[in-house]
């Protein structure tokens, strides 16, 4: 049976404390981590998708005032789509794209030499 003086002394160097006194400063970094990746996370999430809305609200404009015909609001809206506009060079292009800057034959030559 241990002795009080024993019981003390493991008390003070964490022996019943998990994993002593660096384990509040463990749990705390790991709090702290997760809180930031799940900003990230969201930030990442909302850029994304207001990227891809400012464009679609640029192309809907651009057929409300008769810039672009049917046809084309539909191709261009069916490209756009299928991008991932988180790259700021494809939101750049994209961004190009339904302001009528560039065609369709130039967006997709440009994204080629990006991937090159």
């Amino acid at each position: 049976m241990e002795s009080k003086q024993e019981r003390i002394d493991y008390m003070r160097h964490g022996r019943y404390m998990g994993y002593g006194f660096y384990g509040s400063y463990i749990l705390s970094i790991l709090v702290i981590l997760i809180i930031v990746s799940l900003i990230v996370f969201l930030l990442y999430k909302r850029r994304k998708n207001y990227s891809f809305e400012k464009s679609m609200e640029i192309l809907k404009e651009r057929y409300v005032r008769e810039e672009i015909s049917a046809d084309e609001f539909r191709e261009k809206r069916f490209v756009i789509e299928g991008f991932d506009v988180t790259d700021p060079l494809v939101t750049i292009l994209v961004d190009r794209y339904v302001k009528g800057e560039i065609n369709t034959e130039e967006l997709f030559k440009i994204l080629e030499e990006i991937k090159k």
